[in-house]
């Protein structure tokens, strides 16, 4: 049977410090967890799965865990990263040089591994406890969790909430015309989790973002037919003859599909790479945002909620590297300890409303909100000034760009690369090639 059980704020206030609570044990809110040790935060993270990492961990199963949970991890075997790793680590806190710049997504857990390990961090994480509720009461927020042990509620007190959940757990999964006539099997990449599951089938693969371009370089080697269906403008490698490229879908039939051209391919499995929205459904409407699965509206900096500034986003931006959180954490952590001070809410609203206004100059729109590709090193510029947070070096957004436009000049070599940071500014790129399993990281 069901509880519902409540901590109440002046039990909370009789501790030695005020509560901050982090949703998430993923790159994010393992940021944000260092920082708040490093200040003498008194915090919890509460973690609804068994395991950090959130999306690097790979996970066997599909559509729930072995506690009933949808999952929360979108990785799947033979995944390597797709930006060079000195753009996705920790401040302070490296790779050993010998890693290679693209390591695999294993490695990369093993990274979060010894940053917990390292930190000892572990004590401070309440797994199995998901939130679903998370609402303004007049002086604190409420955050209420299950805890998949019991199946029971409860609810505590806190006087800062950073939702550091991720973005990659609600695919977006668009219909096609008489799709439900069609025998095969329709997944979205989510639920993707080895290429050998494909061998030997006839195979679509709608979408080419970062994931459509690299199950294509896997799928491609074990399928006797993989029909790719996109619209991006790229430097298409020589693939095997059985890679077929089509034009946008056009409708379903029993055996296969119909493409906008008028063109068939008879298909066995159709595999949708057609991204995430957010999801923070629980978010009560108290807590003055506009959330939609593309933006959450009105947050200073990206970060801050503007309407209750003692709430706090970490890794809600669109196109920009894995290391920019770990400066939103250190950025929401120094508020929380009191390091600066917001400027008036007037001022971030006034701020926000005229960075809004400049997305049309950026050819943007309000869904577009998030996105800071072309003006990430200002962003990390105006953390550093306005936080103190440590300064994401300019060169990272260099080497982001770069490797922005090889992915797409050289799809299947340019991971061979190896990049070196030679200054704040300068970076060297030597062809390296080895095989995607060398992982100096030891957990």
């Amino acid at each position: 049977m069901k509880q519902t059980i409540t901590c109440r704020l002046a039990d909370i206030k009789t501790l030695e410090s005020k509560h901050t609570c982090v949703i998430g044990a993923g790159f994010s809110g393992l940021a944000a967890a260092r920082y708040l040790q490093e200040y003498g935060v008194n915090f919890t993270v509460y973690e609804a799965s068994r395991h950090i990492g959130g999306t690097w961990r790979f996970d066997p199963h599909v559509g729930t865990d072995e506690d009933g949970l949808p999952l929360f991890t979108s990785m799947y075997k033979n995944l390597r990263t797709n930006t060079p790793r000195h753009t996705m680590e920790f401040a302070g806190f490296k790779f050993p040089d010998d890693t290679p710049s693209y390591p695999s997504g294993d490695c990369f857990y093993n990274y979060l591994k010894n940053f917990v390990k390292y930190f000892d961090l572990m004590k401070y994480i309440q797994f199995r406890s998901l939130v679903t509720r998370v609402k303004w009461a007049g002086g604190h927020w409420n955050v209420t969790y299950t805890k998949t042990e019991d199946r029971n509620s409860y609810t505590v007190a806190c006087d800062f909430v950073i939702v550091a959940s991720g973005q990659y757990s609600k695919p977006v999964r668009p219909k096609f015309e008489a799709e439900e006539l069609f025998k095969g099997n329709i997944i979205h990449s989510h639920d993707y989790k080895d290429a050998e599951t494909f061998r030997d089938r006839k195979v679509l693969l709608v979408g080419a973002g970062a994931s459509g371009l690299d199950l294509a370089t896997q799928l491609v080697d074990v399928t006797t037919k993989l029909v790719h269906s996109h619209h991006l403008v790229y430097n298409q490698p020589n693939f095997p003859s059985n890679y077929v490229k089509k034009p946008d879908i056009e409708s379903f039939t029993s055996d296969g599909v119909v493409f906008q051209d008028g063109s068939f391919e008879d298909v066995d499995d159709v595999i949708m790479c057609t991204g995430y929205e957010y999801n923070y459904s629980f978010l009560d409407e108290s807590t003055g945002l506009k959330v939609s699965g593309k933006y959450v509206l009105p947050l200073h900096q990206h970060i801050i909620n503007i309407r209750h500034p003692n709430m706090a986003f970490i890794g809600i931006l669109k196109q920009a590297i894995t290391r920019v959180m770990d400066a939103q954490a250190q950025y929401a952590a120094g508020l929380v300890k009191g390091i600066f001070e917001l400027p008036p809410q007037e001022t971030m609203l006034k701020t926000w409303l005229d960075y809004v206004r400049s997305l049309r100059a950026r050819h943007l729109r309000i869904k577009d909100v998030h996105y800071i590709a072309d003006v990430m090193d200002n962003y990390c510029a105006n953390l550093t000034r306005e936080g103190g947070v440590i300064r994401a070096p300019p060169v990272l957004t260099e080497m982001q760009n770069f490797n922005a436009k090889i992915r797409l000049d050289d799809l299947l070599n340019y991971r061979d690369y190896d990049y070196e940071i030679l200054d704040d500014y300068h970076y060297d790129r030597k062809y390296n090639p080895r095989p995607q399993n060398v992982c100096p990281v030891q957990q």
